[in-house]
């Protein structure tokens, strides 16, 4: 499922760097310094590409208050069969160099899927995108499902 992301600062502009500074931090002593999202932090947020834009909105919805889906996932399957529609899901780009699940970092090469939908007062979300584990996946991580990576697989 992939529980949290990181993408190098010097892959970021450096205005979303300043006001995401809580976010940043390094692999170890003087290595990369980039910014981290986690779904457990006090609000969750995922930056992806909306359009040719890259905006950071919340991720999922944990707040009873929002009549959207109480996770900040959406089987692939679900989405498939149209589960989402009444949502008018957008398909969106999660970019991520490294991924978090259950403790393990893992490298991702181009990024993750992700939908965008709104609330009932307009406001966006995104939920990323997962599928069934690869073997190596869930070796790996020892979790039965796995983020939908762009131009290819664990």
């Amino acid at each position: 499922m992939c529980f949290g992301i990181a993408i190098p600062v010097s892959d970021l502009p450096e205005e979303l760097v300043e006001q995401r500074s809580d976010r940043v931090a390094a692999r170890g002593p003087g290595e990369l310094r980039e910014l981290r999202f986690t779904f457990r932090d006090p609000r969750p947020e995922l930056p992806l590409w909306h359009g040719n834009r890259l905006v950071i909105y919340p991720w999922g919805n944990r707040d009873g208050r929002v009549r959207l889906p109480r996770t900040g996932w959406c089987r692939r399957e679900s989405l498939e069969a149209g589960l989402w529609s009444h949502l008018r899901p957008e398909a969106v780009d999660i970019p991520a160099a490294f991924g978090l699940e259950k403790g393990v970092w893992f490298l991702i090469e181009e990024g993750i899927r992700g939908i965008l939908v709104r609330d009932e007062r307009g406001g966006p979300h995104a939920y990323m995108l997962t599928q069934p584990a690869s073997h190596y996946y869930r070796i790996m991580t020892r979790h039965p499902r796995m983020p939908v990576f762009l131009g290819w697989q664990i």
